[in-house]
């Protein structure tokens, strides 16, 4: 097989002892040179039908692990890791709308860029002349060990966080992949794959068998009481049923009755099935909850302006209360577009909220999220923001870049540590890896990934020592701190 290092100039020993490799430029082992476009630059990929043609080609995206082959009328991904490589089975239409809708070409300095759109993450790629030998068809892709060698090298090579949540992934090939070799079935290659996953505690990284209807599952968390719910579920959970599905439609559905009780008669109000929704507390103090930062379907536009329409409404009927306690202690995750459409409506001025980079591309510099004001509604009134360990991904996205404003006071507890975008990996028997792989940092630099967003006022939403009722209670202090102001 042909190793695929997409690093300067040099072979990469995998663990499959492969004896060739692809080069790359040599560009990629310097300091960072290659900035983000701007979104002005952003052209979509399809015209009238057919790929740009400046879009053509053979793409390889180091920071991610992809390979994108666009031709006039099709596109196909290969994903690689080592000395492997194999293609994704994506519809291809599927393919240019979701994950390369938007692309942008500089000659100097050399750069191709994709993105799902014109504000989306920018997918810095290389060039290459010929599909490498290792994507070939032909290459038996069929055994376990392979599935279980393609997993383990993309981690190895992608996961950013091994310091934060100590894992040694050479340690763990080495111990697992004599147990990967002996499988003879994905049936036999599953405990293994769960022991390579054990206790990375990142809900962004995580094996499913299946990419649209996963009745199976491998995923680790963050929080005592996160933990606690999870072991629940493993024993209240109905055949096929998902732990993140019942989180949502179960748990959190019980828990939010804790707010609603505290809402003032015939003042709460919900769009996008619940996923927002609003109301008056005590003391002339707006209340206002997103569960989620998506809307229930459409491409990313749809979603961001689903969403804003829901935030528009809600804030029109809040615009003379005092202060806001907005809770986000539930709130999932969704996408970043959506946060960043949302936390507008809270903006005085443009303001950095972070930047992100890809963790294994040097050449790539930081990718800089901004929010300037937008919207038809605006709240520029103290805003009280709640979180817990519940507040993940998009829904930490959204609490660093409200942070950034300074109205905005966040309360509770520290979010879950999982700002990495989730990067899915279709595997080569059609399981579904997904790993962080982006590396976050707020204006100061710092990154909060796999401890959190700690608040600047401490509640227990949700004590380590279980307590009914305490999420109740630090909703009620929270709108207590708002009457106050």
């Amino acid at each position: 097989m042909t190793s695929l290092p997409f690093v300067a100039g040099a072979l990469r020993r995998s663990l499959l002892a492969v004896a060739t490799a692809l080069t790359a430029a040599s560009a990629f082992a310097a300091p960072p040179t290659l900035p983000p476009f701007p979104v002005a630059a952003l052209r979509p990929v399809l015209e009238n039908g057919t790929v740009a043609v400046d879009a053509r080609g053979l793409w390889a995206v180091p920071g991610y692990g992809d390979l994108y082959a666009l031709s006039a009328d099709r596109a196909a991904l290969y994903q690689y890791a080592g000395g492997l490589c194999w293609l994704a089975t994506a519809d291809s239409d599927l393919l240019l709308a979701k994950a390369s809708g938007y692309y942008a070409r500089s000659r100097q300095p050399r750069d191709f860029v994709l993105a799902s759109s014109p504000r989306g993450t920018q997918l810095h790629a290389i060039g290459l002349q010929r599909l490498p030998a290792a994507c070939a068809d032909g290459i038996d892709r069929s055994r376990p060990l392979y599935t279980f060698d393609a997993a383990a090298l993309t981690l190895k090579r992608l996961y950013p966080f091994n310091r934060e949540r100590h894992l040694d992934w050479d340690a763990r090939i080495a111990r697992l992949r004599p147990t990967a070799a002996r499988a003879r079935s994905d049936a036999e290659l599953w405990p293994v794959m769960a022991e390579l996953l054990r206790g990375v505690d990142d809900l962004h990284t995580s094996l499913s068998n299946d990419l649209l209807k996963p009745t199976a599952e491998i995923q680790g968390q963050r929080g005592v009481h996160f933990t606690r719910l999870r072991e629940r579920f493993q024993r209240e959970a109905k055949p096929g049923e998902m732990f993140m599905d019942w989180l949502e439609t179960v748990w959190i559905a019980q828990e939010r009755r804790q707010a609603e009780a505290q809402l003032l008669p015939g003042t709460q109000g919900s769009d996008i099935g619940g996923r927002v929704s609003w109301g008056r507390l005590p003391g002339n103090v707006g209340y206002l909850a997103l569960t989620a930062m998506a809307a229930d379907a459409g491409d990313d536009d749809g979603h961001r302006a689903a969403m804003g329409r829901a935030l528009d409404r809600a804030l029109a009927e809040l615009g003379d209360t005092r202060a806001l306690v907005l809770d986000i202690a539930h709130n999932l995750g969704g996408l970043d577009v959506v946060s960043a459409e949302l936390a507008a409506r809270f903006a005085d001025r443009e303001r950095l909220a972070y930047t992100k980079r890809p963790y294994a591309d040097a050449r790539v510099q930081p990718q800089p999220v901004r929010i300037a004001p937008a919207g038809a509604a605006r709240y520029r009134k103290p805003v009280y923001l709640l979180t817990s360990e519940f507040t993940c991904s998009a829904g930490e996205t959204f609490a660093m870049m409200m942070r950034a404003f300074p109205q905005v006071t966040q309360v509770g507890q520290p979010t879950q540590g999982i700002f990495s975008d989730g990067l899915a990996k279709l595997l080569p028997n059609g399981w579904v890896l997904s790993l962080s792989n982006e590396v976050y940092r707020d204006p100061a630099g710092e990154s909060f990934e796999a401890r959190g967003l700690p608040p600047d006022r401490a509640l227990a939403v949700y004590p380590a020592r279980e307590s009914a009722g305490s999420y109740g209670r630090a909703l009620r202090r929270a709108a207590q701190w708002a009457a106050a102001r």
